[in-house]
């Protein structure tokens, strides 16, 4: 952020003066442009039963703030086109676009305060179209506008140059705008109320954001209606039965309506975040454990406005670690099919094969076949009261045995060992085969493999082999001809000298796997 040459982290002295300007006490809390939370956090310590939000475009400064348990509502404020409603707005935005980022937090801001700092210059010296709009608005607000100089001199960016503190009080009430043309008076109940069926899975990401931006529409709707004639039904209708007791001395209907939508827009948001896991591009890399660690991720995350370009960076963020999560899922697999659960915990029974490793002479390769203890929810992952039953967990581990064979084989679409199994269980069969596997269930609770492709068994164990420095990082580089005599046994243990010069130089992922994500189709509107 130093790099941008016009921003300039707030000095303590600085926060504490724009924090005295805030004549009430604020519960929701916003900071565009937050930098790396050097404001945010001294307010935060002030409120700490606030509701603080901040709005950041640089993603490490979006995880610098999460870390500093600073709620990121979105990535760029200037786009930001979110319902939420905040008692406050404080921001020291960059000094080339600070007048945009004041119109734009005058525009959003329904009831309350807004405290800015700006360069002098942009208020002295409006000579351009959005300078001359802020000094109108400024003017009909009744901005209180404090120069101060050499406000960042002991800064640690300093500069000498003059800053104006802006302090915008915005008094609009719910009563003004919702009851003006009131008549009081029952209007016929003659609407229709048209029932919106779930949408299937498989929605694309246009069509998720559109899902939840009905849901925000129709929520918000509701519930100003039922603000707009509380006058007349408020003692008969409560949307909330147990109010908060921090609001139970507060008795005006706009800050009861803005906690309301606050509330609807949290637990939406939440919702959908989550539905984002059931994306395509997200659900076919991830596995049990990676899905796991994502939804409590999405606990955090889950304060980002839902929308198109904040869930295709979330989904692009996962295929930039994607790498990461491939070798992190075949080495865990790996450990499963070799020493974690090998059969009766003697990996050298049936399960590896033993070659001369890089690093050490115990290293080994997982075989063509492969048995496997499986675990259900109850216990045995096979039987139930009538018989044959795949059990939900061990179809969750079976899950992963197949996703991570897909990431060998482009992430194409595969006929599941999991519907596999339970086709045959139906059929009274114990036996057959999915895309990338022979297999045998027996009652005992174990699952007997056989590796259908050659090819992809070879790739999974030189990642795995790899990752456990049994193999150097740059095997397959150069010519079994050009080996030098340790390295020639290491590839006559793994695989021999015609395989290794036969896939020299093949890339061990399909190349798919590490495609970004494509762009939307566009909607059609009926």
């Amino acid at each position: 952020m130093l790099n941008n040459k016009t921003f300039y982290p707030t000095p303590s002295h600085l926060v504490r003066k724009m924090w005295h300007k805030v004549e009430t006490g604020p519960r929701t809390i916003l900071e565009p442009s937050a930098g790396k939370g050097d404001l945010i956090e001294n307010i935060f310590s002030e409120r700490r039963r606030a509701d603080v939000f901040a709005i950041e475009i640089d993603p490490d400064l979006q995880a610098t703030l999460r870390g500093k348990g600073i709620k990121v509502l979105d990535s760029d404020f200037l786009s930001f086109a979110g319902p939420d409603k905040f008692d406050l707005i404080i921001a020291n935005p960059p000094f080339d676009e600070g007048e945009k980022h004041l119109l734009k937090a005058i525009d959003i801001m329904y009831r309350g305060e807004i405290v800015f700092l700006l360069n002098a210059e942009t208020l002295r010296n409006p000579y351009s179209h959005t300078r001359k709009t802020l000094a109108r608005q400024l003017d009909a607000l009744g901005a209180d506008v404090e120069y101060i100089k050499d406000a960042f001199w002991q800064a640690e960016r300093k500069t000498r140059v003059e800053v104006a503190l802006i302090h915008i009080q915005i008094k609009r009430q719910v009563e003004d705008d919702l009851f003006s043309d009131c008549e009081d008076k029952t209007a016929l109940v003659n609407e229709s109320i048209c029932e919106q069926n779930e949408v299937s899975t498989g929605k694309t990401i246009f069509e998720m954001v559109a899902e939840y931006n009905q849901c925000v529409q129709m929520g918000t709707d509701t519930i100003v209606s039922y603000y707009r004639n509380h006058k007349r039904i408020g003692k008969y209708l409560r949307l909330n039965d147990k109010p908060d007791a921090y609001d139970a001395s507060d008795e005006s209907l706009t800050a009861k309506m803005q906690k309301s939508l606050n509330a609807l827009l949290k637990a939406l948001r939440k919702d959908y975040w989550c539905k984002t896991l059931e994306l395509k591009e997200v659900t076919q890399r991830l596995t049990k454990a990676k899905r796991e660690a994502f939804y409590h991720d999405l606990s955090d995350r889950s304060q980002m406005d839902f929308t198109e370009k904040n869930i295709r960076q979330f989904v692009l963020n996962v295929i930039k670690t994607y790498e990461q999560t491939l070798i992190a899922a075949v080495l865990d697999l790996f450990d499963m099919f070799s020493i974690r659960h090998a059969y009766r915990n003697i990996p050298e029974e049936t399960n590896i094969h033993y070659f001369n490793g890089w690093k050490t002479n115990k290293a080994f390769k997982v075989k063509k076949r492969v048995i496997v203890p499986l675990y259900g929810s109850l216990g045995s992952p096979f039987l139930g009261w009538s018989g044959w039953k795949l059990d939900y967990q061990a179809a969750e581990t079976l899950r992963d045995f197949d996703l991570v064979m897909s990431y060998f084989d482009g992430l194409s679409d595969y006929a599941s060992l999991a519907k596999a199994i339970e086709y045959g269980f139906k059929d009274h069969e114990t036996k057959g085969e999915s895309t990338y596997f022979k297999f045998k269930c027996h009652k005992k609770g174990t699952i007997h493999l056989e590796f259908k492709n050659m090819d992809i068994l070879r790739r999974f164990n030189v990642v795995a082999c790899r990752g456990k420095g049994w193999l150097p990082q740059d095997y397959g580089a150069k010519t079994y001809e050009a080996l030098t005599y340790e390295e020639k046994a290491v590839v006559d243990g793994f695989e021999g000298a015609k395989s290794y010069n036969k896939n020299r130089d093949r890339a061990l992922f399909a190349d798919s796997t590490m495609e970004a994500l494509p762009e939307p189709k566009p909607l059609t509107l009926i």
